[in-house]
């Protein structure tokens, strides 16, 4: 099965440097997004910003067709995890209130100035 591109609506394809999403073999791969809106940080608050991310992924999930019950693996990268740990759990839960996916949290820097979080995920089709 070849890939396939999952754009969300308002997407630019002439200015996108990596896809938002990729579709292969029963997977929806959704790239990283930090807690950016219109390309800045939203907020110097690391729960706000994992609220945006997660809502950046949604729009990704939803333009494949799928939902946050359909996430199987969520990857998230904090610039201070014992920090930021808590809050990240906190929307974590929102997200996922019951029959959670596997995660993986790490520390890591983060390429966008005044990030605090990335999170990506994988999706399985139904």
């Amino acid at each position: 099965m070849a890939k396939e591109l999952i754009l969300p609506e308002g997407t630019d394809v002439n200015k996108m440097l990596i896809a938002p999403g990729v579709r292969a073999n029963g997977f929806v791969y959704v790239s990283g997004s930090a807690g950016m809106k219109d390309g800045k940080v939203v907020s110097a608050d690391v729960e706000e910003q994992a609220r945006q991310a997660m809502e950046n992924l949604g729009k990704v999930l939803k333009a494949a067709g799928l939902s946050w019950e359909d996430v199987v693996k969520v990857n998230c990268f904090l610039t201070n995890p014992k920090e930021n740990f808590p809050a990240w759990n906190k929307v974590f839960k929102e997200y996922f209130p019951k029959n959670p996916p596997a995660r993986t949290t790490v520390g890591a820097e983060i390429g966008a100035e005044g990030a605090m979080i990335e999170v990506e995920l994988i999706a399985v089709e139904k």
